[in-house]
């Protein structure tokens, strides 16, 4: 036996038995596999923009199906009552998920997909406190990070997803909303990171005021070229465009 053979030699040794880290989910634990063959397009290109992949949608419209809902960062959703702080998203409602203007047991559930890639801990307090508050039964969590909650919002069921290739995994949690409510966290209470941002709607929006500005001295920029750029190529449209 050479030298490097012993030294790359993978051997076992475990005390007492037990191997450190492992456990079991304290919920069922079910796997949502989307396909990258999405059968429609936004822009010429196969992805979801800040819609829900379809298998995902899927799955919450069998869920909630006959139930209220209320989506807090929901410019893109196509169900339920939608809050979005960017008014280019057409929401039904123009607001802040932090601090919603619902009242409490407004709706059956309500869904939270922020577009975050990282939460701190006093924004995911903040953030669920208030969909707790909100809904009667169930709070869902759509993200990247896996989340724990309090007794006072148990989790309920779990799914993992995986999106597509080149995509962090995603996680759908279901907590079940208990009768003894936590109000809402105050605005003093917590410290909340930078607004909802999307970043190809400030690039294009960049590039369109630029434009404009250029118009001035330029006849052939007329106000429909403005506004198609502005759109994000193609008049009337609006791309929900990726995370920042």
């Amino acid at each position: 036996m050479t030298r490097s053979h012993q030294i790359g030699l993978v051997t076992i040794t475990r005390k007492r038995g037990r191997i450190a880290g492992f456990g079991a989910p304290p919920v069922p634990l079910k796997l949502i596999w989307c396909g990258t063959n999405r059968p429609r397009k936004k822009f010429g290109e196969r992805k979801n923009g800040w819609s829900f992949p379809p298998a995902v949608r899927e799955l919450l419209l069998q869920e909630l199906e006959g139930k209220t809902c209320l989506h807090l960062f929901g410019g893109a959703a196509d169900f339920g009552v939608r809050l979005d702080l960017d008014p280019r998203t057409r929401p039904d409602v123009i607001g802040d998920a932090f601090l919603p203007p619902f009242a409490k047991n407004s709706f059956d559930a309500v869904i939270l997909d922020p577009p975050y890639y990282q939460m701190r801990q006093q924004e995911k307090v903040a953030l669920m406190r208030a969909a707790g508050w909100i809904a009667r039964e169930s709070v869902y969590w759509f993200h990247t990070v896996w989340i724990a909650t309090d007794s006072t919002m148990p989790l309920d069921s779990a799914w993992l997803i995986r999106v597509g290739d080149q995509c962090a995994v995603r996680v759908l949690q279901r907590f079940k909303v208990s009768p003894t409510k936590r109000p809402p966290l105050q605005l003093h209470e917590f410290t909340r990171g930078e607004p909802l941002k999307y970043k190809r709607w400030a690039e294009r929006e960049a590039k369109a005021m630029d434009l404009f500005a250029g118009s001035q001295n330029d006849p052939d920029l007329t106000i429909d070229t403005f506004a198609t750029v502005h759109a994000g190529g193609k008049s009337g449209q609006v791309y929900t465009g990726d995370w920042e």
